[in-house]
């Protein structure tokens, strides 16, 4: 049975978020931070599995002029070291734009949204960024989000999935939902809801 986990804000390449994000590797290695981070990914999610990534899946790498086919091979090189069957990229700030993600990665888009999981029914809503409010949030939709590193604070059923929060690794979706789900959708009667009303 297939299994789905999360992940983002790798920066394969980044030289810099070693330093940036106190990744636990020798600084200026980023040889190995990439093989401590595809080994973590290879490590927890099967070949069956499918992996969501909400983006920043390289550092800053250029997606325009010549250079763009170089760093296109980057991204195939990269991906296929993964070895599960789907990998689904949420862009990022560093990432190409979904038409040319989509060469390399199952599906790419710049926000993943769908409804219902295993043991709930509520929808689900990816964003690279952490968002205040999200589709269905009066519902019980849940967010995840990367982006911070860890340096946001959650608001309301929202999650950092980014690796710098998981011990630098990918975490099943199950577990982050069922997680989620303790904790109570806003009331619509909320000041921020109120607030709302009132700037309408």
């Amino acid at each position: 049975m297939s299994r789905t986990f999360v992940t983002g804000d790798t920066h394969f390449g980044h030289t810099q978020a070693i330093a940036l994000f106190k990744r636990p590797v020798p600084e200026g290695d980023v040889t190995a931070m990439d093989e401590m981070l595809l080994e973590n990914i290879n490590e927890r999610v099967g070949k069956r599995d499918r992996l969501i990534h909400v983006g920043d899946f390289t550092g800053p790498l250029p997606w325009r002029g010549p250079a763009r086919r170089s760093s296109l091979e980057t991204l195939r090189s990269l991906r296929a070291k993964i070895r599960c069957r789907r990998v689904e990229l949420v862009v990022g700030n560093h990432d190409p734009t979904p038409s040319v993600a989509r060469r390399v990665f199952d599906d790419a888009r710049h926000i993943l949204s769908w409804r219902g999981w295993t043991g709930g029914p509520e929808r689900i809503v990816a964003f690279h960024y952490p968002l205040r409010t999200w589709q269905g949030v009066m519902n019980g939709a849940m967010h995840l989000y990367g982006h911070m590193h860890g340096a946001f604070e959650p608001v309301g059923r929202s999650i950092d999935v980014g690796v710098d929060c998981w011990s630098h690794a990918p975490v099943l979706l199950d577990d982050v939902l069922a997680s989620l789900s303790r904790i109570a959708p806003p009331e619509r009667e909320s000041p921020l809801v109120r607030r709302q009303h009132l700037r309408a």
